[in-house]
């Protein structure tokens, strides 16, 4: 038996939270003005007003004054983009009561189609402190603080909490809203939403050890200064030494230019990863929808269920494929990236091979205060410190590699470093 009384319940009393069932889901279409064309019987029931009411009225009947503009002022600029969103909204009821929903909306032809469920996960509890303080700060200043400036703040706000960006935001939203509403439920882990944070996770490792990586060689920029410097006192004997540490000088530049692919690349693939969870959840909840809005047949409503289950189904489709979509792209990053980190441990070899020289041709000249010694040292625990990323950095990317092969279903092209380093 699924429902409790929170599944029939009326529409909220003025002020009062209006209940439904975690494993509810509900959705409304608008054309693009986001004048209502549909929706389905959960949508009609927890709002409180009629088919008749809802059907051809601006979206909007259904906003709460708690809702801070940011949200919709982030909802628009991408939906025009043609880009989907998710986000949590505070609903009101036409009783006066509220409802909150996580939202995942998207563009199709002629309009958006916006599907809801239930948000119950520790995310939820922390964003409502955040809209609360928006909200607050734009009924404090409305002459001065515009809708795209509070929208500024929310993302400022998100990116104290841990999320780079809006996109990584609404797919961590959607993940814990689904996994929550799957442990309510007593179902198991969704396999691909887990597969997809280990991914978020690996590729955040990855972009910690290539900002640490490119940090490492702007350290050293001072090394082969130093090392020449040294030379100098040597007169004549220490020209040798001053050429090999200009080679590793010019070696070392160029190994810094590349590594600053390595954090590009590392936050690339932390957006199309963002995105990928998000399509990937959305994918398996327009499943879901068009699931349980198939169950609404035999009810009686002024929607035409045969088309809407036909814009559903297509919907769901296209979800589909453009998480698959995804998944490709960040598959083929990580591939073409086994060729980059090629070439910087190529970079590497050649200073590694300088540094040995150098090593040698010092141990000729005198080092009475140890210098030469010292420095020799310093690059010695570089190297270390640039060899122990570089096989972490491909062990991760592997790995990743790996996540999405099996996601795709397709053989994975793996990186030979890597596999040696497991």
């Amino acid at each position: 038996m699924m429902a409790d009384d929170n599944a029939t319940r009326p529409a909220a009393a003025p002020g009062r939270n209006a209940e439904f069932h975690i494993s509810e889901l509900f959705f409304s279409r608008t054309d693009h003005r986001g004048v209502i064309a549909s929706g389905n019987a959960v949508f009609q029931r927890i709002s409180g007003f009629t088919y008749e009411e809802l059907l051809n009225a601006p979206h909007k009947v259904v906003r709460h004054s708690d809702m801070p503009k940011a949200v919709f002022w982030l909802l628009w600029h991408r939906l025009q983009k043609g880009e989907p969103i998710g986000a949590y909204v505070k609903n009101k009821t036409k009783g006066g009561g509220y409802y909150w929903v996580f939202a995942v909306v998207m563009p199709i032809t002629g309009g958006y189609l916006s599907v809801r469920l239930k948000p119950s996960s520790k995310m939820f509890e922390k964003v409502q402190g955040i809209y609360k303080t928006l909200r607050d700060k734009e009924l404090a200043a409305p002459s001065e603080i515009t809708p795209e400036a509070s929208a500024q703040d929310m993302i400022a706000r998100l990116k104290q909490a841990g999320y780079p960006n809006y996109v990584a935001f609404m797919a961590a939203g959607l993940t814990a809203e689904l996994m929550s509403r799957d442990k309510i439920g007593g179902k198991p882990v969704d396999d691909r939403l887990e597969a997809f944070d280990t991914m978020s996770r690996a590729v955040g490792e990855i972009f910690a050890e290539a900002n640490a990586l490119y940090a490492d060689f702007r350290r050293i920029e001072q090394i082969p200064v130093n090392l020449r410097l040294q030379a100098s006192r040597c007169e004549a004997s220490g020209g040798p030494v001053s050429v090999i540490s200009a080679n590793y000088s010019n070696l070392a530049r160029e190994a810094l230019a590349f590594a600053e692919r390595f954090t590009d690349f590392g936050q690339r693939v932390l957006d199309e990863i963002s995105l990928g969870l998000f399509m990937m959840g959305s994918a398996r909840l327009q499943r879901e929808m068009t699931a349980a809005f198939r169950a609404e047949a035999a009810l009686e409503s002024p929607v035409d269920h045969e088309r809407e289950m036909a814009l559903l189904s297509a919907h769901m489709k296209r979800c589909g494929e453009m998480a698959r979509s995804t998944v490709t792209r960040i598959q083929e990053q990580c591939e073409n990236f086994i060729d980059d980190s090629r070439r910087m441990r190529r970079f590497i070899s050649g200073l590694d091979v300088t540094r040995v020289t150098c090593r040698i041709e010092t141990g000729w000249l005198p080092d009475d205060d140890g210098g030469f010694h010292d420095i020799i040292d310093k690059l010695d625990a570089f190297h270390e410190d640039v060899e122990r990323r570089m096989k972490r950095i491909d062990a991760l990317n592997d790995n990743i590699i790996e996540r999405t092969t099996t996601l795709l279903n397709r053989p994975a092209r793996r990186n030979p470093a890597a596999t040696a380093a497991q």
